[in-house]
């Protein structure tokens, strides 16, 4: 039978995006000013090594674990990119939980060969 799992989930909001919820008090919610490592504004990602041949690795935009010599790419171009074999998201940004689900969103809906 179904069930339900518990998940813990995080997410950046603004002061103007937050709306009181009736009978809950938000008092007690931590709240962290946006720093560095916050949430950009805007998705960017970053190929780490290069875009045809050698393994790469790609990463979010300002993560501390891309070299100098990483490259900006669009969200598809990271997705294309995650697609090669050998390339890797990086865990220790964004870019694992973000990306790695996008590509194996439907993979199992797929008919296997055969069927």
């Amino acid at each position: 039978m179904g069930g339900v799992e518990p998940a813990e989930y995080g997410t950046w909001v603004t002061a103007e995006q937050l709306r009181p919820l009736p009978g809950v008090d938000l008092g007690r919610v931590p709240a962290h000013p946006r720093t560095r490592t916050s949430a950009p504004s805007r998705w960017a990602w970053l190929l780490d090594g290069r875009a045809h041949g050698p393994p790469a690795t790609v990463h979010a935009e300002g993560c501390p674990s891309a070299t100098d010599r990483a490259h900006p790419l669009g969200t598809m171009q990271a997705l294309d990119a995650l697609a090669r074999p050998g390339t890797t998201a990086c865990i220790v940004c964004d870019a694992a939980e973000a990306l790695l689900p996008i590509l194996a969103h439907g993979q199992d809906d797929r008919p296997s060969p055969g069927d």
